[in-house]
């Protein structure tokens, strides 16, 4: 990637979807790497999150997983062909994955969906373990879910632990210990069984995910998107005015 897809700390991913699944298939037969999917809450963590911060450097690749987070990066003149959103990319990995009978390793959800993912998508060979609540905080807990990654070779290692903790868990796996590649998912596994329902298109398309997802879980998600509103203003001002500011700079050399 070039400098030119660098915002917020973040070079992100510049291409579009279909290149990416392409880029993945040769990427599952080569030792092991991630993919991280920066929204404005990963910002807000971003900022006092060491291990988040090492796991997005450490990332293959930074996909822009939202579209408003998209519209804010086309204003500070960083110019990405589309939002590539997780839980999009989920069900098309999860399809390729079944009409070519892959292998999957699923840390995180239920294992009433996990049995759900069996029935709609058969072809897939999958591997489910799910720790339990607060298990980052406990090394053992943490080491059990590497041991499972480690042990149980696939293609696809898909984490659905929430951030930052999917997103450690990734970057703790090494390129060394197996091939194959990691992908943190967030709630995308809910979403593709049916668990909770994604807003219809025209919400989607409108930049209004948020607020359909905000009514369905209001206890859950009200304060982060109020914490996420109140950061992404004076953050992109903070961005779009260090921006001008390099840009005399880079003129004269």
């Amino acid at each position: 990637m070039s400098s030119d897809t660098n915002a917020f700390g973040i070079n992100f991913y510049s291409g579009n979807k279909k290149t990416l699944l392409t880029c993945i298939r040769e990427g599952i037969k080569q030792p092991y790497s991630f993919v991280v999917t920066p929204n404005v809450d990963h910002l807000v963590q971003l900022e006092d999150d060491p291990q988040l911060r090492d796991a997005y450097a450490k990332a293959r690749w930074r996909l822009c997983d939202s579209r408003i987070l998209l519209s804010l990066l086309g204003r500070l003149g960083v110019h990405l062909d589309e939002a590539i959103p997780g839980s999009d990319l989920t069900l098309d990995l999860l399809k390729w994955a079944d009409d070519d009978c892959l292998r999957v390793v699923l840390i995180g959800s239920l294992q009433t969906e996990a049995d759900k993912l069996r029935a709609i998508y058969p072809g897939i060979d999958l591997y489910h373990y799910n720790p339990p609540m607060g298990f980052i905080k406990n090394p053992e807990e943490v080491e059990r879910c590497l041991r499972f990654v480690r042990e149980h070779p696939s293609d696809l290692v898909l984490y659905a632990v929430g951030t930052p903790r999917g997103e450690v868990l990734a970057a703790a796996t090494q390129p060394h210990e197996r091939s194959g590649m990691g992908f943190c998912i967030g709630a995308s596994i809910s979403f593709a069984t049916g668990t909770i329902k994604r807003a219809p298109k025209w919400m989607r398309e409108y930049k209004l995910e948020w607020l359909h997802r905000m009514c369905m879980e209001p206890r859950r998600l009200a304060k982060r998107y109020f914490a996420d509103a109140v950061y992404i203003v004076p953050a992109y001002l903070r961005e779009k005015s260090a921006r001008l500011k390099a840009s005399p700079a880079k003129q004269e050399s």
